[in-house]
């Protein structure tokens, strides 16, 4: 059976002061955020392209129904 965590939250303590501060720890943070981001971007831009407004027929194209 799968379960779906929509939310958690935590308490970290760290032991090294400098290990939260630790290079790789920040680039794997900002890789991480930098992809959360791009995606939702996307989905975004996906769903302003479904929600545009087609382009309208003009007068000239319509034939004379007189």
């Amino acid at each position: 059976m799968d379960v779906e965590i929509g939310e958690i939250s935590s308490t970290v303590r760290a032991t090294d002061s400098q290990a939260l501060l630790d290079p790789a720890v920040v680039e794997r943070i900002v890789c991480i955020v930098m992809k959360r981001l791009r995606e939702a971007h996307e989905l975004e831009q996906r769903l302003h392209d479904e929600r545009a407004l087609r382009p309208k027929v003009s007068a000239r194209q319509v034939p004379n129904w007189k």
